[in-house]
């Protein structure tokens, strides 16, 4: 049915239903695989620190500014801009010690589903977005927000911004 399932994942009632949904894809698709993603604001352990870095400031002061998305503009003590590959990978970087991830694992694994976990941080939408074209996935399921409403309306929903910027087949579980 689907080679490759990507679930977005953070632990809200949304995303819980959407784990549900995605253990029973799984069960009637034997050869598919699955990753479960979550994305947070908080900088990732295997991230560098650098304090001659004017981003790291504006990142960590700005909400909404992407710092990974832009990748290392960081200027280094000898007023060189680096920008090497090896940098911009650094958004790839997976950790599957996220306490959500662990969670998605417990969950999953109780259902005999096996599952690659990925942890990376930024914008949720657009990072979502990103990595199912990166994997290649064919389904990106993703839970409702829940949200309505003027905050709705202000703040937009992560699942209807997936939806309507992604590459991939989105399922959208209420």
């Amino acid at each position: 049915m689907y080679r490759h399932i990507l679930l977005a994942y953070d632990e809200t009632d949304g995303s819980k239903k959407a784990l549900d949904e995605v253990t029973k894809l799984m069960k009637s698709s034997i050869d598919s695989k699955l990753t479960v993603l979550h994305i947070s604001d908080e900088k990732t352990a295997n991230e560098p620190r650098d304090n001659y870095t004017p981003t790291h400031a504006i990142a960590d002061t700005s909400p909404g500014f992407d710092h990974q998305y832009m990748g290392n503009l960081s200027v280094s003590p000898d007023n060189k801009v680096r920008t090497t590959e090896e940098e911009h990978h650094e958004i790839k970087t997976p950790s599957s010690t996220h306490p959500f991830l662990v969670n998605a694992r417990e969950k999953l694994s109780l259902h005999g589903v096996d599952a690659n976990y990925i942890h990376l941080s930024g914008s949720e939408a657009k990072r979502i977005c990103e990595y199912a074209k990166e994997i290649q996935a064919d389904l990106v399921v993703i839970g409702n927000s829940g949200k309505s409403g003027i905050k709705k309306w202000v703040l937009g929903s992560v699942s209807e911004k997936v939806a309507h910027d992604c590459e991939s087949s989105v399922l959208v579980v209420k």
